[in-house]
């Protein structure tokens, strides 16, 4: 028993869809061990794009990025159950969809990566089908002619 364990909060996280998906995210991006710049600009142009998350301003969506990168930090594995239950089921397919653009936007999936998209799937609750088909497409959006 730590000296501090008497004193810590149990304070637990409050999502809304945004901060639940961006847990999400944010824990697929950490899958191979770090958030690099490029993924967080990556993260910025996912915001840009997306209906759920275009009416922010940068600064909200960094502190929704902040948030994500504290609560995954903080709740590690727990971080994703957490965010999944803020979600109704077809947000939870497009938390999955974004977090496979994330881990496969290099174009190399390493072991690590590959098991944390199956346990993802099976976490979100999201179909083995519905699971190919966003890896299928995210893999044909990826593909480069050079």
């Amino acid at each position: 028993m730590g000296l501090f364990d008497g004193f810590k909060a149990k304070v637990q996280p409050t999502f809304n869809t945004q901060k639940a998906i961006m847990t999400i995210v944010i824990a697929a991006i950490k899958a191979d061990g770090n958030v690099s710049d490029d993924e967080v600009g990556r993260l910025r142009s996912m915001c840009a794009r997306s209906p759920i998350f275009s009416a922010n301003s940068k600064d909200e969506d960094d502190s929704i990025i902040d948030f994500a990168l504290n609560v995954s930090d903080q709740l590690g594995a727990n971080a994703i159950a957490q965010a999944a239950e803020a979600l109704k089921p077809e947000m939870r397919e497009t938390a999955f969809a974004f977090a496979t653009e994330m881990v496969l936007a290099d174009g190399m999936v390493g072991a690590k990566e590959e098991a944390f998209i199956s346990q993802l799937a099976e976490a979100l609750g999201v179909s083995e089908e519905t699971g190919r088909a966003v890896i299928l497409v995210t893999m044909i959006r990826g593909r480069s002619d050079q």
